[in-house]
């Protein structure tokens, strides 16, 4: 589908779960996935002001900011929450998390996770730029943060689907503390999702949008981009039933 009508489809189903959510009550569970929070040119960086507005727009829609864990610990069945839950998460672990993000979590007592690189130059290449990660000292100073968890996204952000055995461990480990895993880029296969539950981690995040269900794979647990030409009511869509009611149609067109 052109962009034009995909953003019209988009819009439908929200406008449609808007329409029925006071009588129906959805259950929606929402990962969102952001990289740097910066001025820098680049689709994956949302500014300062624009991250602000999202958490704003996130509250105003009654929607609750909760942790990473809690949302593993609903899957598991071990917790409960509120039927409007949000997680936020940052991936590649830039400084300006420390610098930009966590003050505006503060202000707003948003808790967040960051998933972090653990080899600064071997990642530079994989990432495709030279913005700066945070330190060693930072990450010990986040952990220290009640808002915030630190998870893993891989040693030098390679393509997993790519790698087997032994180096694919490597690339995995499982540094102290960190119970979760991102796929870098989204990629992953059955070999490398197999390592990260053997790795011991708790869970391991996709890119692929939708919503958390109490059934979703560990291990391939959904989540929602977003980036920095993203108006507001796609931001809403990302956190709400219209992504999963938008998804299911795209498929099955695509399918036609």
């Amino acid at each position: 589908m052109k962009t034009a009508v995909k953003h019209m489809v988009a819009r439908m189903f929200l406008w449609i779960r808007d329409l029925l959510d006071p009588a129906v009550n959805f259950e929606e569970v929402s990962v969102l996935c952001y990289h740097s929070v910066s001025d820098a040119s680049s689709d994956t960086v949302v500014s300062k002001n624009a991250f602000e507005r999202h958490l704003a727009l996130l509250k105003k829609s009654g929607m609750s900011i909760v942790p990473l864990s809690d949302v593993v610990a609903w899957v598991r069945g071990e917790k409960t929450l509120p039927r409007k839950a949000v997680a936020l998460t940052f991936d590649d672990g830039y400084a300006d998390f420390e610098t930009t993000v966590v003050p505006i979590l503060e202000r707003y007592q948003a808790s967040a996770t960051v998933f972090v690189v653990g080899d600064e130059s071997a990642a530079r290449a994989c990432l495709g730029n030279d913005t700066s990660l945070l330190s060693g000292e930072a990450i010990e100073r986040l952990r220290a943060n009640p808002l915030i968890e630190v998870g893993y996204h891989s040693r030098t952000h390679a393509n997993l689907a790519k790698l087997s055995g032994e180096a694919l461990k490597r690339e995995v480990g499982q540094p102290e503390g960190m119970n979760y895993f991102a796929y870098p880029g989204g990629n992953h296969s059955p070999d490398a999702t197999r390592t990260i539950r053997e790795a011991g981690y708790q869970a391991a995040f996709s890119i692929h949008p939708g919503l958390v269900r109490r059934a979703s794979d560990r291990f391939l647990m959904p989540r929602n981009v977003i980036l920095n030409a993203m108006p507001l009511w796609q931001v809403r869509v990302r956190a709400t039933k219209a992504i999963d009611w938008y998804r299911f149609t795209t498929r099955c067109i695509k399918k036609l």
